[in-house]
Formats: structure tokens, sequence, C-alpha cells
């Protein structure tokens, strides 16, 4: 009789990696085959039907976490500042625009703008020069000033404070005495009541000063046309005089004081 002999695994090699091969394979079909199944059944193979139950399918939304691997932006502010934004578009030409968006654009200088829509008023007030042979003129000078209740108080309490910076440099003089101040302003059928502390009687100039601070609060004061004349007031009451030949006992009037 013939003895069998017994198949040694040592002598076989290459049968014991297909054995190793194999149960490595069935291991991986059972425990992965849920994921195996999906990604075969997601290729578009054709299953059998029992398989086909055992195939899970992941949501969109998870396959996309689960694939991008670089973490999504932080959240921006509902109002980002975007620093030299770049122009994708040429400027609109403004003569496209609608009329009224023309003329938002179009803002005018702040010192071209009128006068009344800055509630001011141009106002005249009546400085004085000295012409080369030592002759006094009258000058006339434009302000800009408020346009209050009492324009006539306004524009004679300007005339009180002075030459301004630009008057100066040009020469202009003002002679009315320092320290006058303007007590109250009433008008009345024409004329305007003026009243002066008692710093108004007293000019240092002589004659021709007297005549030149007359000069300028007539003539100021009857650049409105409200104003025919003008009554000084010393302290609410009149005085004949200023000075010794100015006579103010009455109310003045340009006439009296054309050629000047």
């Amino acid at each position: 009789m013939r003895t069998r002999k017994k198949l040694s695994l040592t002598r076989h090699p290459g049968v014991v990696f297909w054995l190793i091969f194999a149960v490595a394979l069935i291991s991986l079909l059972v425990f992965n085959r849920k994921v195996i199944l999906s990604n075969l059944y997601s290729l578009g193979v054709n299953l059998p039907g029992f398989l086909k139950q055992q195939v899970v399918l992941v949501p969109a939304e998870m396959e996309e976490e689960s694939v991008s691997e670089t973490p999504a932006p932080p959240l921006q502010a509902q109002n980002p500042v975007i620093e030299n934004p770049a122009l994708d578009m040429p400027p609109i030409p403004i003569e496209q625009l609608a009329p009224d968006a023309v003329q938002s654009l179009a803002v005018p200088d702040a010192d071209e703008a009128p006068v009344e829509a800055r509630n001011e008023q141009a106002r005249t007030l009546y400085f004085l020069s000295i012409d080369q042979n030592g002759n006094l003129h009258r000058i006339a000078v434009k302000r800009i000033l408020s346009n209050t209740e009492a324009p006539l108080t306004e524009t004679l309490r300007a005339l009180l404070a002075g030459l301004s910076k630009s008057e100066e440099e040009r020469r202009f003089i003002s002679l009315i005495p320092e320290g006058t101040e303007l007590l109250s302003v009433a008008v009345q059928q024409g004329t305007a009541y003026i009243n002066f502390n008692e710093e108004f009687l007293y000019n240092t100039h002589g004659k021709e000063g007297y005549a030149g601070q007359i000069n300028q609060v007539l003539w100021t004061a009857t650049e409105f046309p409200t104003v025919k004349r003008v009554q000084i007031l010393i302290d609410g009451r009149k005085e004949s005089y200023l000075g010794e030949n100015i006579w103010i006992g009455s109310a003045l009037e340009r006439e009296h004081f054309s050629n000047f």
C-alpha cells in the first residue's frame, strides 16, 4: 500500500500568502461592506438586490465637510471697510445724470452761496479817508451781517466796532470817539432816533472830527429805505450842538452834509 504524504505548508509559501490575503479580504468586506457597497453604488455598479439594501447613502453636506479640509473663512462684518477700492467702471458724465442729480452735485462754494441762504445780509457802512490835501471823504464799505429782526441796530453796532483788517490796510479811518456805545434805536415816520452814551460828545479831532462822526452815523442809517433823517440823542436827551458848531438839536438829513 501507498502511504499518503502530508502536505507541508512550509514547502508551499504561495499557498500561505493566498490564504492570508483571502482572510484579510473577507475581514475587510465584513467590517467595511457598507462603505464599499456605497462607493460601488455611487460609481454606477449594478449590485444585486440583497446588496442594494445594505447601501448607505451619505448626504451631500456631509460629503463636502468630509472632503474639504480647508477651514471656512471667518464671517465678515455687515458693513466691511474696503480700502482703496478699484473702479472697474468709468465715471458717468454729469450730463447723463437726471436733472435733480446734477443740481445736487453742483454745490456752490461757501463764499459764492447767496447771502440770503446763509441768513445774512449785505449792509453798507460809511467810514472816511484822507486825500493828499488833507480833506476828508466818505467811503462806503460793504459788510455781510446777520439778518436779525433789528437790522439798523446791528449795522450801527458794526459801525461802532470799527474797521476790519483789510479796511485798515486800505487806510480808511473812523472818527467816532472810542468808548461810544449804542444805547437804543427807534424809527418813527422816517426818523431814526439813535441814542448814544456821553462818549459820543467828545472828539479829539476838533470840528472836522465832529463832522466826520456825524457823517458816518447819518449816511449809514439812511442807507435803510425806511430812514430819511436821523435824530441824535445823548443818554436819551437832545443836545443842541456837537462840539461848538455842529448842530444836532433837530433831525438831520443827508443834504445837510452833501458837500462833505
